[in-house]
């Protein structure tokens, strides 16, 4: 069986390596091709984004399929299991325990999305990925799956998986045009600083709440250590606002335009932190925008829900946002797409071409159960990154108090409503799923 994998960001290079440990390493008759248009890693690596929470489910997802990365990535993290929230006022709305080490085996961690990237590239396989192969269109057809690239050559598989983002092009192969990504009115804008720039007032309070939430009348700021140690030379500091615009800024809007823009937003802001001479916000906004500082622009696309992650034959599934385009505002994002790699690995080792099942059956098989497993799960963590994401929104003096509360209230709740989330275990899942089906009468 030959797979393709469409795309090389952080999904795909996870499916590559659960096909790789479930599939390949068992059998020399299933090849894995990853196609990425980036040119090379280095190029790759670059543009793959901002900072980022890592939930305990996510980190234990690739902790399965590759030890080495997940430890990888434990070296170079901030613990971030305690969240503080506060309001633009500068009162405090409480403490999240968004993920602790001591109830879930691992924990939160804050860190740069390109040390997750590095790290599951790490054990790539010479030739693993065809780098600079831009994807023109696919299309499937009774004996396979026939990807051509933009510069016309045309590989075939068996099995298609897009892992090529909000604006998949393997998506189209099944829905064509029917399931746009469309912005969502949010933008967010951010990137990292060194720790040792900051006046010596912040870099304190990072010892007390290293990852503090703002919520405001006009938007979000946000910001924790990127590193594992906050006093090492290159510790960094990750930052982000977001807020609610009509249309996205250019992505090469100047830095001073971003500056006056955040200031004009941010600027009366209060943070406990903050001394006469160090304004928090001010600081941190005015560090974020200097030329020497990594300054990404980051609009917020959004989909419509797919009503299914396959084609009808099941010879292409997407996972990742080409699935389900994964706001931020849940913090699941890069779980999620390790998640779905996971299932889709393990399921096809399960229905796996042998005695029982010809190609057909076994990837029809496949693409029922990874929608079965998945589809409920991450519909309920959407729906909860969509209410976040309102909470960030242009807010009415009105608004402001309910969700001040809210997250007041929500700071309260028992630890133990998180575990569903955060103790979610995908081998266990598919062992569970897998148990369940095979125990069903079958239809006579």
């Amino acid at each position: 069986m030959k797979i393709i994998i469409v795309g090389g960001g952080i999904g795909g290079i996870a499916a590559y390596h659960a096909l790789r440990k479930h599939l390949a390493d068992a059998s020399p008759a299933v090849s894995i091709l990853v196609l990425e248009a980036h040119k090379s890693i280095v190029s790759t690596s670059a543009a793959i984004g901002g900072g980022l929470g890592l939930a305990p489910n996510g980190l234990r997802a690739i902790s399965s399929i590759s030890p080495d990365a997940a430890a990888y990535i434990e070296k170079r993290r901030f613990p971030g299991e305690v969240m503080t929230f506060r309001n633009s006022k500068g009162v405090l709305l409480g403490r999240f325990r968004a993920g602790r080490k001591a109830r879930y085996g691992l924990g939160e961690l804050m860190l740069p999305r390109a040390t997750v990237h590095d790290a599951l590239l790490q054990e790539l396989r010479p030739y693993a990925v065809s780098w600079d192969s831009k994807v023109r269109y696919v299309k499937e057809d009774p004996d396979g799956v026939s990807v051509t690239l933009e510069d016309g050559t045309v590989e075939r598989a068996d099995l298609v998986i897009g892992a090529d983002g909000v604006r998949s092009v393997v998506r189209e192969a099944i829905f064509g045009q029917e399931y746009p990504a469309t912005y969502s009115n949010l933008t967010g804008v951010g990137g990292f600083i060194p720790i040792s720039a900051l006046s010596e007032p912040l870099r304190e309070s990072l010892r007390k709440d290293p990852v503090t939430m703002t919520f405001g009348p006009k938007g979000f700021f946000g910001y924790a250590p990127a590193s594992a140690n906050i006093t090492a030379k290159a510790a960094q500091l990750m930052w982000w606002s977001t807020y609610e615009t009509a249309e996205p800024p250019p992505r090469d809007t100047p830095r001073q335009a971003i500056l006056e823009q955040l200031t004009t937003r941010h600027a009366q802001w209060v943070s406990a932190a903050d001394t006469p001479e160090h304004p928090v916000f001010r600081e941190i906004i005015a560090l974020g925008c200097a030329e020497s500082a990594q300054l990404l622009i980051l609009p917020e696309y959004v989909m419509p829900r797919l009503p299914r992650w396959s084609s009808g034959g099941g010879r292409i599934l997407l996972l990742g946002d080409a699935a389900h385009a994964m706001p931020p505002h849940a913090g699941q994002g890069v779980a999620c797409a390790v998640e779905d790699a996971v299932a889709v690995a393990l399921l096809l080792k399960h229905y796996r071409v042998s005695h029982r099942f010809g190609v057909e059956e076994s990837l029809r098989r496949t693409a029922e159960a990874y929608e079965a497993v998945r589809m409920k799960r991450v519909g309920k963590i959407l729906d909860v990154a969509k209410h976040g994401g309102q909470s960030k929104k242009m807010q009415s003096w009105w608004q402001e108090k309910i969700r001040d509360w809210f997250l007041w209230l929500f700071c309260k709740l028992p630890e133990s409503l998180n575990d569903v989330q955060f103790g979610y275990d995908m081998e266990a899942e598919i062992a569970k799923y897998i148990s369940k089906s095979d125990c069903e009468p079958k239809p006579k």
